[in-house]
């Protein structure tokens, strides 16, 4: 691959043609180390993320890859190996959270880089972004991570604290330093494809979102399902592929859940699978579930008329035009519908077309099919 399109996939987060491109030919691997040398700006840490991303799947292809990938670095901080590896905390650590089953028992060789100076921010960004989605591989390494709490450095004691609370599900974290750090002391963290702010008091005390993926056997079909829910209620369900449904997931909460942390969790989404399992075998026609929807007035707007179509019937989009106050809008409603955030439960697949046609749905025309005929039988 040349430099120019691997430079537009990661400016463009284009996962889905790395994926592509990693089960093709590995060499982009190499590239994207080579890319990580430097550490500035956007692209670096679009590298790092992609040098996951690009390990996970030639893992999959190739099992034991990403493993040895890792030792290869470690091997590299090694000082008997004459190398360098710049970055190779964070490299290692995007490794490690893309792949947390296969090289999840490097944790603690991984912590000890917490010994080096040169490496304890990257370590600590490496073990928040594992945190996030295997906690039980952080926890054991809270005595080597604890004392950072105490630093007089807000990078460190800020990273410190939040790979405390990554661990605790999003709980406050107290600490020595917690109330004397400034609170206008801004750090820069490369979370949910984006770089951004946080306060020194934000990282003591986050805000998460918990978000599950599984597939599910119901009614002669294996559904996809994503679902995304915080203390308040759901944010997100998708019946896309599951990872096309992860990257959007990220995408939305930019938007509009600026500066959480999403974490991998299935207790707190258990409520939600277990109603939308029971509909997807046909027990249950409605929900009982508190929604957190967010998006501008017209599609809010929208989706409330969405939940007021029954179970098994239809309607057109032209026919929510006219409820919202915009008879002329079709083009509008089918927008506000495709960005739904939580399908099924706000029903956009019973919108069709003007003659009953089956438009576009985002998580594909054969998920929106089933889910019709799944009503149609009950």
């Amino acid at each position: 691959m040349v430099q120019s399109e691997l430079q537009r996939i990661l400016l463009e987060k284009d996962w889905k043609r790395l994926r592509e491109k990693a089960a093709e030919d590995r060499g982009i691997v190499r590239q994207l180390m080579s890319r990580i040398y430097v550490k500035e700006g956007l692209l670096f840490w679009r590298a790092i993320e992609g040098l996951g991303i690009a390990a996970q799947t030639i893992e999959r292809i190739q099992p034991g890859y990403a493993v040895e990938l890792v030792r290869r670095y470690f091997w590299s901080l090694n000082e008997e190996s004459g190398g360098t590896a710049w970055n190779a905390a964070e490299a290692i650590g995007s490794i490690m959270a893309q792949c947390p089953e296969e090289c999840g028992h490097f944790n603690w060789m991984y912590s000890k880089l917490l010994d080096d100076e040169s490496l304890n921010e990257g370590t600590l960004w490496g073990l928040a972004h594992i945190a996030c989605v295997k906690p039980d591989l952080v926890l054991p390494l809270a005595e080597v991570v604890l004392p950072f709490l105490n630093s007089e450095n807000p990078e460190l004691s800020g990273r410190a604290a939040l790979v405390q609370a990554l661990v605790q599900d999003c709980k406050d974290v107290p600490g020595i330093r917690a109330k004397e750090q400034p609170k206008r002391t801004m750090l820069e963290l490369y979370f949910n494809n984006q770089i951004q702010l946080y306060s020194v008091a934000e990282l003591f005390q986050p805000q998460g979102i918990f978000y599950w993926q599984e597939y599910i056997e119901a009614s002669n079909w294996r559904w996809s399902l994503t679902a995304a829910a915080n203390n308040q209620g759901v944010i997100w369900v998708g019946l896309g592929k599951l990872e096309n449904e992860k990257i959007q997931l990220e995408n939305y909460l930019n938007r509009w859940y600026p500066h959480v942390f999403l974490l991998k969790r299935r207790v707190p989404n258990e409520e939600v699978l277990s109603q939308l399992k029971a509909y997807l075998e046909g027990r249950r026609r409605e929900f009982t579930l508190p929604l957190q929807p967010k998006g501008t007035d017209f599609q809010l707007k929208v989706w409330e008329e969405l939940s007021k179509i029954p179970y098994g019937a239809t309607c057109s989009y032209g026919e929510i035009a006219q409820k919202v106050g915009n008879p002329k809008g079709q083009r509008a409603v089918g927008m506000a519908n495709h960005n739904n955030p939580i399908a099924v439960i706000v029903p956009c697949h019973r919108v069709v077309g003007k003659n009953g046609a089956l438009t576009g749905y985002a998580g594909g025309i054969d998920v929106k099919e089933r889910l019709l005929e799944l009503e149609k039988r009950r």
